[in-house]
């Protein structure tokens, strides 16, 4: 008899706290719709970034042209640092065009469908100082995107997993 009086006043705790579980299940599975990746590919002494962008929900997402379909970079897009002992250390300075721009537009997002993957490969090596002769690099990109282009000041993200790479001889 007491262990039935013990649950019944157990039970609306653990109901609560299950459904508290759930919700933040939900918004980790709601967050985890965009997935960025990045690749490197190094040949012929260029450095050649591929974004990939995996829009894995149920609505259009849109994330920054420049990345996604431009030929160059216009900033510090890629955080891009010099690897020694196994480690990401000192950030490699960017050299690249600057251009000083007005805020973001809607036509300066590109339209990501839903689940579809989106894929584009940007030339960095004149955007970045890589040292000459045989180097390590890390890079890494913090993945904004937008769930609505009618509301640019609700960017999100979903940064890509870092890439250590070589290049030079």
């Amino acid at each position: 008899m007491h262990v039935i009086r013990a649950l019944q006043r157990c039970l609306p705790l653990l109901l609560l706290a299950f459904g508290g579980l759930v919700s933040a299940v939900g918004a980790v599975e709601k967050e985890d719709q965009v997935r960025h990746q990045l690749e490197v590919v190094t040949t012929e002494g260029k450095v050649r970034v591929r974004l990939i962008v995996e829009n894995r929900g149920d609505s259009t997402i849109y994330i920054p042209r420049e990345v996604a379909a431009e030929d160059e970079i216009t900033g510090r897009r890629f955080d891009l640092r010099e690897v020694s002992n196994g480690k990401a250390g000192k950030p490699v300075d960017y050299t690249g065009m600057m251009v000083k721009r007005a805020a973001p537009t809607a036509s300066d997002y590109q339209a990501v469908a839903p689940h579809t993957m989106h894929m584009h490969t940007i030339d960095i090596t004149p955007s970045y100082a890589f040292r000459k002769g045989r180097q390590r690099y890390q890079i890494g990109y913090d993945g904004p995107w937008l769930p609505d282009v009618a509301q640019l000041d609700a960017v999100r993200h979903s940064p890509a997993e870092p890439v250590t790479f070589s290049v030079g001889k």
